[in-house]
């Protein structure tokens, strides 16, 4: 099989992208869509070592599982389940979660019906538009850029704001906008250049704030396309902060911050996590961010410890802390690895919150827990792949009470993982 070939196959699976994986002859082909149980006609695009990608031009038979996208914009790479029915989606995300804790955890334990938090649609209160022509975009699947006017993943208010910049001539020196919604309705609207902010940039930007009602105005200088915002943030109208709330705590949320995307998917992960934490003397939470389960847990313990390398999201989680009332929470800045063990030395670790990037856990932490034995961990993870890796080593040391994945991010390939650990 070479490139250009044209081939015929079943979609049988997805990969992590959400993308559908079909097989030929023994080789894997991914394809830029496709729902298992499409047959389909393909061409191939990309030969590779261990398989192929390729593009569907046709299909023989469509899927019985599929429903009607209600999205216009069909060749954005935004979603990956919006031709998916529900169900479906949700069963294999709770089979990607399961396969992955059998396959590569080498366990064979019981995973959960996944569960959601919040509406399908309209959950996202952060996006990053690429401008392009006056007209702010999204990529598509083969890398162009596609006009949007409105998302159905973002807040409302984060589309009435995007429908209003489109055409606005003033965007000529902008690169990305981003928009920031929070339930209240509060609107922020970053914009990123390469240059410093002009002075007729700055009258027409704010302009059009006063006149949409933004609330917070912001501009970053950028020039690395790899990330979406610069180092810095210039406050240029409004607000510094708008203010979001995940359970019955309070967070300023800034044009910089860290913050979770969608709050409904956030407060389901925390709800997952502390009524299932046992009330314990002291806690601690390794990948602690800005602060959101330290928070929760701290009604749960005597103490609660929270441990994040990055700096700038302790102080931000001190300060939220402080905010709220909160006195029995403390923050340690510095990588897990290396606080983890100091954290063992002087406490009792009775309870212990992860929450890792998709790496997971670096085996220094996974060989501090084994040697310190708390009485339970509490495992939050993004990635089935590196989440069942760390299992297979603590299994020896812990029993598995509970896989709960959780849908945080529908419609996406996304699936988080909330186990409770128990010492044996």
């Amino acid at each position: 099989m070479e490139v250009f070939d044209r081939i015929h196959l079943d979609v049988i699976d997805y990969d992590v992208k959400g993308r559908g994986l079909g097989k030929v002859d023994g080789a894997v082909v991914f394809l830029d869509g496709g729902e298992i149980g499409d047959k389909v006609e393909v061409e191939i695009l990309k030969k590779k070592k261990n398989f192929y990608e390729g593009k569907i031009i046709g299909y023989d038979k469509k899927s019985s599982r599929r429903v009607k996208n209600p999205c216009p914009y069909d060749r954005c790479n935004g979603c990956a389940f919006l031709s998916l029915e529900r169900q479906s989606e949700l069963a294999w995300k709770r089979e990607r979660v399961a396969s992955a804790v059998a396959r590569i955890g080498g366990i064979d334990t019981k995973v959960e019906e996944v569960i959601t938090g919040g509406d399908v649609f309209g959950y996202r209160n952060h996006m990053q538009f690429h401008v392009k022509g006056g007209k702010l975009c999204l990529y598509g699947k083969e890398g162009e850029l596609i006009p949007i006017r409105r998302c159905l993943m973002q807040w409302e208010r984060g589309n009435e704001i995007l429908t209003a910049l489109q055409g606005e001539k003033w965007l000529a020196d902008i690169q990305t906008v981003g928009i920031r919604t929070t339930r209240g309705g509060e609107v922020m609207v970053i914009l990123v250049g390469k240059k410093d902010v002009s002075d007729r940039l700055l009258h027409d930007a704010v302009a059009f704030a006063v006149e949409e009602k933004v609330d917070s105005l912001y501009y970053s200088k950028n020039k690395n396309p790899r990330f979406h915002y610069g180092k810095s943030f210039e406050h240029l109208y409004g607000k510094e902060t708008i203010e979001e709330t995940l359970g019955q705590f309070r967070y300023g949320v800034g044009a910089g911050n860290f913050f979770q995307i969608n709050p409904y998917g956030a407060e389901a992960i925390t709800r997952e996590v502390t009524k299932n934490l046992i009330g314990a003397e002291t806690v601690v939470e390794l990948y602690s961010g800005i602060g959101t389960i330290t928070l929760a847990a701290s009604r749960m313990a005597g103490q609660v410890i929270g441990n994040e390398i990055s700096e700038i999201s302790v102080d931000y989680a001190r300060q939220t802390a402080e905010n709220n009332g909160v006195t029995n929470v403390r923050y340690i800045a510095g990588p897990a690895e290396k606080m983890l063990p100091k954290i063992a030395e002087e406490e009792t670790i009775d309870g212990l919150i992860v929450d890792p990037p998709r790496a997971g856990l670096d085996p220094v932490v996974v060989d501090t827990l084994l040697e310190s034995k708390p009485k339970q961990i509490l495992y939050v993870s993004c990635n089935p792949s590196t989440l069942a890796r760390d299992l297979g080593r603590l299994v020896d040391a812990y029993d598995i009470e509970k896989i709960q994945p959780i849908d945080m991010f529908p419609h996406t390939a996304s699936v988080e993982t909330v186990v409770n650990l128990k010492i044996k």
